[in-house]
């Protein structure tokens, strides 16, 4: 009998022990931080307005390496790592597509096509984000790298022509190695990169 009582209180030990150990196993959830971009550019001149262009925007394709929402670092030559603690709020490619967008309609230089059918727009912006990542390499000297290559078409009759294919590149000085900080050089950047475009769009091909 005592054998017996032992056995089963052996058994509600065992059970109470397992029990209490998985309920201990329940952290708080995991705090993220999330970031969103900012495309700051200079105010146009009034007499830079040019509403005539209609412009459809693809959504730019992403170099599979920084296909994340996750913020991207390089540590080491060929080391990169993902910050599984700090976000884009959105998926990084639709992110600065609609950015993009949004600076180059509000630039007084192109305006949204009506429709997402190519036929429709006088031009059509593509693009290929190539690099996008925090360079952590050198722990004084911090940088916000990012790569674009974006390509306008023109349409010309039942074809198209290309306006612009050009590759920007700008790896950005920042403060700190803090996620802030980054995203602060990649808006800096792609302000950059946006005014470079409009430039080029400006400048006849010779």
């Amino acid at each position: 009998m005592l054998k017996k009582f032992s056995i089963a209180l052996t058994g509600i030990l065992l059970f109470l022990n397992i029990f209490y150990g998985c309920a201990g196993l329940k952290n708080e959830p995991v705090s993220k931080n999330y970031f969103n971009l900012n495309i700051k550019l200079p105010v146009s001149g009034q007499n830079s307005i040019n509403k005539d262009s209609s412009l459809l925007v693809k959504e730019f394709f992403i170099n599979p390496a920084f296909d994340s929402h996750s913020l991207v670092y390089q540590v080491g030559k060929n080391e990169f790592i993902s910050d599984y603690y700090n976000e884009f709020i959105s998926y990084p490619a639709t992110l600065i597509t609609e950015k993009i967008s949004e600076s180059l309609f509000a630039s007084n230089h192109f305006t949204p096509s009506l429709t997402s059918m190519k036929q429709d727009s006088i031009y059509r912006l593509s693009g290929k984000i190539t690099k996008l990542y925090g360079d952590f390499q050198d722990t004084n000297d911090p940088k916000a790298i990012i790569e674009i290559r974006m390509i306008l078409e023109k349409k010309a009759g039942n074809t198209s022509k290309t306006v612009i294919s050009k590759t920007y590149l700008f790896e950005e000085p920042i403060i700190s190695h803090t996620p802030d900080h980054l995203i602060s050089g990649w808006n800096a950047a792609l302000a950059k990169i946006v005014i470079l475009f409009i430039s080029d769009y400006q400048t006849p091909t010779p």
